[in-house]
């Protein structure tokens, strides 16, 4: 994507730290790891024009006056309102998965508009908490480098893993989980939500709750259902964890009319 100032295409799009963004007609430093990006790995020229976000939903539209390894000094040429936002707020509580794949999960849900990521830890979970904080922060630069590169002005938050137990008590608006041994009467996910299609649009938020490689366990499934979860299909295939994820995320969407 590309935001467009008085005709002009501006094709990079950078995060800053929340609470940053300078006003209109401010001068602007960038030092740190964003100078030696956009001056060695980018090499960007001083005329090029870059856009800023901090996450606030606002974008500030910059000319590059200098460029250097360890210093960029930058005009303000406008502050604009970024891409809007789902008004339905999707926490997708995702399990994780091993290697690359939930790296692959976030940063195709930050594409997509998720909202919230939790990493999911149910009975069957084979991926081990371990190393848990190198990992997070791994995850957050992956869904600043998504929303970067998607168009979005907001980055998704990513929190630490969570039980299975607190997903449920934490879970707000309609909650969903997508169960591989549901039975032919169960309704998929555009069945349920246009159910409760008042309920939908007052909540403004739909969390999904996905399970592990090995699939939930039949006592997961009945304690979800008694917070009040609906069980939901994703068809007669049985998919991985995080294209399940995806999946689900995307049917939300397309059932809340941001999807064609």
């Amino acid at each position: 994507m590309a935001l467009h100032r008085g005709g002009a295409r501006v094709t990079r799009r950078f995060f800053v730290d929340p609470g940053t963004l300078p006003g209109a007609g401010t001068a602007v430093v960038i030092e740190g790891p964003l100078a030696h990006r956009l001056a060695k790995v980018l090499r960007l020229r001083p005329g090029n024009d870059v856009a800023l976000f901090d996450g606030s939903g606002e974008d500030v539209i910059v000319r590059l006056d200098e460029v250097g390894d360890r210093r960029v000094t930058a005009a303000v040429l406008e502050r604009v309102s970024g891409p809007r936002e789902a008004p339905t707020k999707i926490h997708l509580f995702q399990s994780i998965t091993k290697g690359e794949r939930f790296e692959w999960l976030v940063e195709k849900a930050t594409e997509l508009g998720v909202a919230r990521i939790v990493p999911l830890l149910a009975a069957r979970a084979v991926v081990k908490t371990a190393g848990e904080g190198n990992r997070l922060d791994r995850w957050r630069r992956i869904a600043v480098e998504a929303a970067e590169q998607c168009g979005r002005s907001v980055v998704p938050v990513v929190e630490p893993p969570v039980s299975f137990a607190d997903a449920l008590t934490s879970a707000p608006g309609i909650i969903l989980l997508p169960y591989e041994a549901a039975d032919h009467l169960t309704p998929n996910i555009q069945a349920v939500l246009q159910e409760r299609i008042d309920e939908l649009y007052a909540e403004g938020a739909v969390s999904i709750l996905v399970g592990p490689e090995g699939g939930y366990e039949a006592a997961e499934v009945e304690q979800a259902q008694s917070a009040g979860a609906r069980i939901v299909t994703l068809g007669e295939r049985v998919l991985r964890s995080e294209t399940a994820g995806l999946i689900a995320a995307t049917l939300v969407m397309h059932a809340c009319g941001e999807l064609g």
